[in-house]
């Protein structure tokens, strides 16, 4: 070491100024690469994040300080956890095309089964407001409830439906589908974030396939149909915003860009530096991709922030399904009252016009006129009702 020290003052001035320099370029470059490793271990962690706790529905109203639990309430998450158990042991996804069905086991639990779903079907909506306490923390490895027991319930419900009406065919099976919708509600309040708004809409086309099977194979009474247009309605008019969402979303963002800061500081900053403050791109992004239709989402790495790339999700595509969807519930909501001969006032969500109808053979056919707001007669971009055998 004093050799080296010794041959560096012995060299000229000069040489010795280009010795640190290069000294200190290297250090430099050795830096900025590891933190660029680091960056990209931390993304590589944040995308297999996990396992993730789930609190679980029934736990919640004990875990937000409700010592004394109303009757209903309790009979209703009870009903929950039953159908969460049965349904992972009696669903059989759907394979090679075939629709989900229920393994033979299910002849005996057809009682439980029903017991719960009266249960939980039959909540009052103002007990849902105990679940209204949003994930503060986006970053959090804690979740209120399992999206995959949600999904199966989900699924569960619609296919059970059939199944009922095949066994009580005299029987009002309308509390089944009262069950789906405040399942998908419960989900929309207590997942803040555009993952769980994605289930929700999920599950809003799961219970609409089931309800439009039911329909189309003339399985239900008119006053199923009285009773399923009141619950249309209440999930329409309950239905979170996506915008929420979206802002939500945002949260979830400057938190993840947070940790990799933390985590990265040189690599972020050079990113930075270079592609300016990512929060108003980020925003900027929103606001053009839902309120300019013209707008058109490039994103390179010539001129987008790299994390920005990674993490802003497709907010189209996901505005496009969730509008889809809640114009599909006004499309049967219209089916519905048209049976029974009611005048309902049936909006389309894309062209904030009255849906649209056709005659199809002896059918009454509605219809939207989908994004591009041109009237193809049911054909085209229109939105129509869901295929009812893809559940």
């Amino acid at each position: 070491m004093r050799s080296l020290i010794e041959r560096f003052y012995a060299g000229s001035p000069l040489k010795r100024i280009l010795t640190v320099v290069v000294l200190l370029l290297l250090i430099s470059a050795v830096s900025t690469i590891y933190s660029f490793y680091n960056l990209v271990a931390q993304l590589k962690v944040f995308n297999e994040s996990g396992p993730y706790t789930e609190i679980g529905f029934e736990n919640i109203p004990d875990q937000h300080g409700y010592a004394n639990v109303d009757e209903p309430l309790k009979n209703a998450l009870a009903g929950w956890k039953t159908l969460s158990e049965l349904s992972q042991k009696l669903v059989q996804e759907k394979r090679g095309g075939k629709p989900s069905s229920l393994s033979a086991e299910v002849a005996s639990h057809d009682q439980e089964i029903i017991n719960a779903v009266r249960s939980f079907g039959s909540l009052d909506w103002k007990y849902l407001l105990l679940f209204a306490s949003p994930q503060l923390d986006p970053l959090d490895s804690v979740y209120a409830e399992s999206y995959r027991k949600i999904r199966f319930v989900a699924r569960f419900l619609a296919v059970y439906q059939r199944r009922f009406k095949e066994l009580y065919p005299d029987e009002n099976s309308s509390f089944i589908f009262a069950a789906q919708v405040r399942l998908a509600r419960l989900n929309d309040l207590t997942s803040p974030f555009l993952i769980g708004k994605m289930i929700t809409v999920a599950m809003d086309g799961i219970a609409l396939k089931g309800l439009v099977g039911l329909f189309n194979d003339g399985l239900l009474s008119a006053a199923e149909a009285a009773e399923c247009i009141e619950l249309l309605n209440s999930s329409l008019a309950l239905d979170k915003p996506m915008r929420i969402a979206m802002e939500d979303e945002f949260i979830f963002f400057k938190h993840a860009y947070g940790r990799f800061y933390s985590q990265a500081p040189l690599a972020m900053w050079i990113l930075e530096k270079y592609y300016g403050e990512p929060f108003a791109q980020y925003q900027k992004m929103i606001r053009e991709t839902f309120e300019n239709p013209e707008f058109k989402l490039e994103m390179n790495f010539s001129t987008t922030n790299p994390i920005i790339m990674i993490a802003f999700p497709n907010f189209r595509r996901a505005s496009f399904q969730h509008k889809e969807k809640a114009t599909q519930k006004s499309i049967m909501l219209a089916t519905l009252a048209h049976r029974l001969g009611r005048e309902v006032s049936s909006l389309d969500l894309w062209s904030g016009q009255p849906l649209k109808s056709v005659q199809q053979g002896d059918k009454l056919v509605f219809y939207s006129v989908g994004p591009n707001k041109v009237d193809d007669s049911a054909s085209g971009d229109d939105i129509l009702l869901p295929d009812a055998q893809d559940i």
